[in-house]
């Protein structure tokens, strides 16, 4: 008879179970967001994306704003840096887009489209995102590439090319298996350019419309932030088709940008080229002149 051995749990690891139950024990007390649910339009999106008096607080703290009577527009095809200090709302904008929440106050329209009636999974359908931490599975690198698509959605050979646009293709094919290599837990096996040029290849194979990319090379070092930085360059010059939004403190990323949004404790304070709003010598020029940024 064989007899399974059971490791008694680590203290670390019973702290997290507990924390855990307890996460799901406090989301099974929310209430349902019921827009979410019976939202049901799915229309062509084309357009502008445009941000109208748009405030918002988080539901924690309803009586802070966030974000204070922004007003926005995103053309097709235009690639928008958003930029400013730690906490001015830059992440929360980026949240608002693709509806994580919903305005306090005002609206977001997507050509003549109110984001609000559009059904939720759809409208994330033609948005992705790259977040500052890389979220990956211990599944082959295809497979993490193709995650939330079908094969016919997504096949080997988009994959592939997602992987070329990216410029993970090399290192992908340095690798034992290739494609079918199995990365390990959050994707261990991988340096942390790696993993982001990965999440890069998995928004680009979406064929979303709208790019999303938040402080994704915040994180890595000098080396693993320019393999990144060129991979975004790749992607900029490489479809006109795709808006895309960059949130970020690297000037060599902003320089990509036809257009500069600085943000301010929640507002718009700036909105222009780079060249323009250094020689307006105002907030953009205080930040790249206090040295915090990236050259």
């Amino acid at each position: 008879m064989c007899r399974l051995e059971l490791t008694p749990p680590t203290a670390e690891t019973a702290a997290k179970a507990i924390q855990s139950t307890h996460d799901l024990h406090q989301l099974s007390k929310l209430p349902v967001v019921s827009s979410e649910l019976t939202e049901t339009l799915t229309p062509t999106l084309s357009g502008p994306i445009t941000l109208s008096n748009v405030s918002f607080a988080y539901p924690s703290r309803p009586a802070i704003n966030v974000l204070r009577h922004v007003n926005l527009t995103i053309r097709p095809g235009e690639r928008v840096a958003i930029v400013g200090a730690s906490g001015c709302g830059k992440s929360t904008l980026a949240a608002l887009l693709h509806r994580l929440y919903q305005p306090t106050v005002g609206r977001i329209e997507w050509g003549s489209w109110d984001i609000a009636r559009i059904s939720v999974s759809y409208l994330r359908s033609q948005i992705a995102v790259v977040s500052q931490s890389p979220h990956l599975f211990d599944a082959s690198v295809e497979e993490n590439i193709r995650y939330g698509l079908s094969a016919s959605q997504a096949s080997a050979v988009d994959v592939r090319a997602a992987a070329e646009s990216a410029l993970a293709h090399e290192f992908i094919s340095q690798l034992a298996n290739g494609y079918a290599e199995l990365l390990g837990e959050n994707g261990g096996r991988l340096s942390g350019g790696q993993k982001q040029r990965l999440m890069l290849a998995r928004a680009l194979v979406r064929k979303a419309k709208l790019l999303i990319l938040d402080e994704c090379t915040s994180s890595l070092d000098g080396e693993n932030a320019m393999g990144v930085v060129q991979a975004i360059s790749r992607i900029v010059e490489m479809d006109r088709n795709r808006s895309v939004v960059m949130i970020t403190h690297s000037m060599e990323v902003m320089r990509m940008c036809d257009r500069i949004i600085v943000m301010n404790a929640g507002e718009v304070v700036e909105d222009g080229a780079l060249d323009e709003l250094l020689a307006a010598r105002g907030h953009f020029a205080s930040f790249v002149n206090s040295g915090e940024w990236l050259s």
